[in-house]
């Protein structure tokens, strides 16, 4: 799911799923898959952060259109929470339920560091800043078509479900491809190089100063395997090289691309 996921990571998180979102969602955005939210993608969600000591989705688990997921997530550990709505909690449900869960994970595990939070209502910014407010890592998972750019926008990294699943089943990648320009990708880059004194930068802070400025930044959605490929498809932006250091790469701009840069604020 990410650079950073090291194997082995035993760092303590919690999942929380609005599936009844995660499943319509997935289904307006991929329908061209047969299962748009297939077992691998689920997993990745469950397994790919650390240890996820807690795990929940939160449905109305008799609606056939949910409840044929259920063996997936039961085989990933996670926690099936039956949604019944009365009155004017037929909306909000799910969002109210999920809310208090994560409230009180924060008070009864305060060794859990980092919370995923499958879901994309603009509703839930609240909890996300006050999760961050105690220094959690807060991981958001949707939909493009669904993401509120809110939430997006205060999470610590927004992970597109699109993208997960192409990155398990190769043939939705097309459709992730084609909701993706890179370009989008190459003027946040331009922009975090130009925040930062020197004519250079080290990788791995580029790619942090990046996920600051656009949480839902991930060369994944541009088709990339890892950062350096997204580098890669940038040579006329950016030239990459080996640092002295290992494992970390220094990268600058290009002097005409500098220029021209420097050229459009000069007019501005």
């Amino acid at each position: 799911m990410t650079a950073a996921t090291r194997p082995g990571n035993t760092d303590q998180a919690a999942v929380f799923i609005d599936f009844e979102n995660l499943a319509i969602g997935a289904a307006n955005s991929l329908p061209d898959q047969a299962n748009p939210v297939p077992y691998a993608a689920l997993e990745l969600v469950c397994r790919d952060y650390g240890n996820a000591s807690i795990r929940r989705a939160y449905a109305d688990w008799a609606k056939p259109q949910f409840g044929k997921y259920q063996q997936d997530l039961a085989m990933n550990g996670v926690d099936l929470i039956q949604l019944h709505r009365f009155g004017i909690q037929q909306k909000n449900a799910a969002d109210i339920r999920l809310a208090v869960d994560a409230m009180e994970t924060l008070i009864t595990h305060p060794d859990i560091g980092t919370y995923l939070l499958v879901a994309g209502d603009g509703d839930y910014s609240p909890r996300v800043q006050r999760l961050r407010e105690f220094g959690k890592h807060v991981v958001g998972v949707g939909t493009e078509a669904s993401a509120s750019p809110r939430l997006v926008s205060v999470c610590s990294e927004y992970k597109y479900w699109g993208t997960l699943v192409a990155a398990v089943e190769p043939s939705a990648q097309p459709a992730v491809k084609a909701s993706f320009d890179i370009k989008d990708g190459e003027r946040l880059l331009v922009h975090a190089m130009r925040l930062r004194d020197g004519d250079d930068a080290p990788g791995a802070w580029l790619k942090h100063k990046m996920r600051a400025l656009d949480p839902a930044f991930d060369e994944q959605n541009y088709g990339c395997k890892s950062f350096k490929e997204f580098l890669g498809r940038l040579g006329e932006t950016v030239a990459v090289q080996a640092s002295d250091g290992p494992g970390d790469l220094r990268v600058r701009l290009v002097e005409p691309h500098t220029v021209r840069s420097s050229a459009v604020n000069e007019q501005q």
